[in-house]
């Protein structure tokens, strides 16, 4: 915890910038561009032609501490340092402000540096992903992208052994609860925070275990740390993470799903929900964490509780309060989720669309996203080390190979529904005994099992595929007709006309699915 200033301290801090904040704010300081200035509880930021600068104000509050030059320096370069790795187009560097004699001077070298700034490119502030969120922009490919990126940087981060653990997570629950009540608005959150704080203390109290073990196991890294909506971008057309926590270290050294949880309940409180599923479907599906979806909820909650601790925090106190109450709303209520498990197999020939399937009834189906989706495709891809649509030769689909395919979604759906998740296979089954291994998969774990079979004739298979573009799936017209030949019995499934576009087909697949009693979100 930082040392606390008294304000007037934080007053004479925050004047010791006041000939700097002008100097930047002023057009004439960058070339006649006109300086569009966001204001920050911690940063004042200067929009400026293709350039963007980041002032850290000189203040201390809670866990941030930029008092002094020296630390503003110290904190410009590891913000720097802490984005670069995944944001190297975003982050240029860090700059002086150099008195000379003829005035201030941005990045000169003679002369005595007085403040520090972050240079970045400047970005449409409209391609912030809360803001084409809120415009309807965000694509699912998007979010197929983002979890491509966000599985790497975890991937790729250092792993830490001070964080993470039960102790901090029942630390920080309370930090949050009493930032809360401690808030102007705090005495008209009483019985919502009460509520929401017993409810957590008992899941955790369920998943400690589990936690002290993922950190013992590597899954506390040094992650962003605020990785919400508002802090990633669509930049050069690519989503990109930035603003990761350069501040402290306890708050970013966290279990990479809670880093990920941040962007999952923006999403979720949003109603975004099938973008939801499709983000964390694709960053299980790289990642095979599926044991850590027992701790999703959980994680979601607590960064819900956050977001209503800022909220309480708003000037304006009215819509605060609001706010607040409903974050700490949905906080509770994902506590309250508790769908037992299912199993779901969809299979079929090539081309009869299992995964399109798959993608449009995953949200629909009880879960905290809906259903996780685990396809032979990708699993295939991930064994030879390639991109989910890189294509593969075709020694990749031998007999041995898909055999080990197929054993290893059987491990991940069994690790996915004891963390009672519901799930949703998606490959062909041709072979009897891979349905009824499957199935057995579902028992063991005390799961409900229902199989889906998608008929339809060859030629419409091949037309499909004819048809596809980028794809996890590598089937050709001839594989299709390969595969028909090979057929003798089919596994002793539901079978379902896979005939007529793909909205006909899910919404066939859905009904299906809860007359079966597979249930619904």
């Amino acid at each position: 915890m930082s040392h606390r200033l008294n304000p007037g301290d934080l007053g004479r801090c925050e004047a010791s910038q006041a000939e700097v904040v002008a100097w930047l704010g002023d057009p004439e300081s960058h070339g006649g561009h006109p300086v569009n200035r966001i204001d920050t509880p911690i940063s004042h930021v200067f929009i400026a032609g293709p350039r963007t600068y980041k002032l850290k104000r000189a203040v201390t509050r809670n866990f941030v501490d930029y008092s002094t030059l020296e630390k503003r320096k110290a904190l410009c370069e590891r913000e720097v340092e802490v984005n670069i790795a995944h944001a190297p187009r975003l982050y240029k560097g860090v700059l002086p402000v150099v008195r000379t004699d003829n005035g201030l001077e941005l990045g000169g070298t003679d002369g005595e540096a007085v403040e520090y700034v972050v240079e970045m490119a400047t970005f449409d502030p409209d391609l912030a992903f809360d803001r084409m969120a809120e415009a309807g922009l965000l694509e699912l490919s998007h979010m197929r992208q983002l979890a491509d990126i966000i599985a790497r940087m975890h991937v790729q981060a250092p792993v830490v052994h001070n964080g993470g653990a039960a102790e901090i997570f029942a630390e920080t629950l309370e930090q949050i609860a009493e930032a809360i009540l401690e808030a102007p608005v705090g005495d008209c959150l009483l019985s919502e925070v009460s509520a929401w704080r017993a409810d957590a203390h008992s899941a955790l109290a369920r998943l400690a275990r589990q936690l002290d073990a993922r950190r013992r196991h590597g899954f506390v890294r040094r992650c962003h740390g605020d990785l919400h909506l508002g802090n990633v971008c669509l930049f050069e057309g690519v989503p990109t993470p930035f603003d990761a926590i350069e501040f402290s270290e306890d708050i970013a050294s966290i279990d990479v799903l809670y880093d990920l949880a941040f962007t999952v309940m923006d999403l979720l409180y949003r109603g975004l929900r099938r973008h939801a599923n499709v983000l964390v479907g694709r960053y299980f599906n790289l990642t095979r964490d599926y044991k850590g979806m027992a701790l999703m909820a959980l994680f979601v909650s607590m960064r819900a509780a956050v977001r209503a601790m800022v909220a309480a925090t708003n000037e304006d106190s009215d819509t605060g309060r609001k706010e607040a109450l409903a974050r700490l709303g949905f906080a509770t209520d994902v506590l309250s989720l508790n769908s037992p498990p299912q199993l779901i197999a969809i299979g079929g020939l090539s081309g009869s669309g299992k995964s399109t399937v798959a993608q449009a009834v995953a949200p629909e189906l009880p879960g905290l996203c809906g259903a996780l989706t685990i396809r032979s495709d990708v699993c295939r891809k991930r064994l030879f080390k390639a991109a989910p649509e890189a294509p593969l030769p075709p020694e990749a689909y031998a007999p041995d190979v898909s055999a080990q395919v197929y054993s290893i979604m059987r491990k991940d759906a069994g690790r996915a529904l004891r963390a009672g998740a519901t799930v949703i296979v998606d490959a062909t089954f041709i072979d009897g005994d891979e349905a009824g291994d499957l199935q057995r998969v579902a028992e063991a774990a005390g799961a409900r099992f229902t199989g889906l079979w998608l008929s339809l004739d060859l030629d419409a298979l091949q037309a499909r595929i004819k048809q596809r573009g980028a794809d996890a799936s590598d089937a050709t017209p001839a594989v299709a007709a390969a595969q028909s030949a090979r057929v003798r019995t089919l596994p002793a499934w539901t079978v379902l006309d896979a005939g007529g576009t793909a909205d006909e087909v899910a919404a066939r697949a859905l009904r299906t699915l809860r007359s079966c009693g597979s249930g619904s979100a």
